[in-house]
């Protein structure tokens, strides 16, 4: 393996080892996966042992019209907003970032150079006009007080534009969207950044990652410091998961 391959596999075990210390150890997918067929051809008797011919099972039918797919959003893309303000409009207007009604996407909010940017994985299912405006942003209002900062001093941002529950996350990577991701830390070029979001880890793909959640991003010819952390919607149904994310706020805001 080579030297960068080698680098890659220790971020990704680091990754998957922060994950599984957060109690995450499953995985899901969306793809319809017929067991009952997957059974029977492992129990079939062999073709030499059959005495009647099999019957032939039509395939099932599918309950409801399928899921469109997701539009291909080149990584090279040229065309990519060149400031935040424009980068907003575009979220909420453009075709190719998501195949689901527009009036339900979520623009983000704050200013470029923020000292601290945080991603979720996709707006709160109440979000209209602002990020984060249920209970997750009154959690994470309490949150950034907490932090000493400054009411809305943090810029706050979503890796997808519409909230999108079951989202397919390999398609959603593989149709550039951690491209698009990465542009926007660019546009925002905040001094920190906390990702309250497996899903937007894995699009991003920081350049370093540790086991306990921290790492780096390389933006803009520096490292932005990143922080891991359980989302929100944990934070709020688990109060013990509050006090380990503090302990490790503190920890990477004010290194010893």
């Amino acid at each position: 393996m080579s030297e960068a391959g080698s680098e890659w596999q220790d971020m990704a075990d680091a990754l998957s080892a922060f994950w599984r210390d957060a109690g995450v150890d499953l995985t899901f997918a969306d793809a319809p996966r017929d067991w009952l067929a997957e059974n029977a051809a492992k129990t079939a008797p062999k073709e030499k042992d059959r005495t009647r011919p099999a019957v032939n099972v039509p395939p099932p039918v599918p309950l409801g019209p399928a899921a469109p797919a997701t539009p291909a959003i080149a990584a090279d893309r040229t065309d990519l907003p060149a400031d935040l303000d424009a980068f907003a409009a575009w979220w909420l207007a453009d075709p190719a970032l998501d195949p689901g009604p527009v009036a339900r996407r979520v623009a983000p909010r704050g200013t470029a150079k923020a000292p601290l940017m945080v991603i979720v994985a996709e707006p709160e299912g109440g979000d209209t006009d602002t990020l984060l405006s249920g209970p997750q942003g009154v959690l994470f209002d309490a949150i950034e007080r907490a932090m000493g900062f400054t009411p809305n001093a943090v810029y706050r941002a979503s890796a997808l534009p519409r909230p999108t529950p079951a989202a397919d996350w390999e398609a959603v990577g593989n149709a550039g969207m951690g491209a698009v991701l990465r542009h926007h830390v660019a546009l925002g070029d905040p001094e920190r950044l906390l990702v309250l979001s497996r899903e937007a880890i894995g699009l991003l793909k920081p350049e370093r990652f540790e086991g306990d959640g921290t790492g780096a991003l390389a933006i803009n010819g520096r490292e932005i410091p990143l922080l891991a952390a359980y989302p929100l919607a944990q934070l709020l149904e688990r109060p013990s998961y509050k006090r380990i994310f503090w302990q490790r706020w503190l920890a990477f805001a004010h290194p010893a």
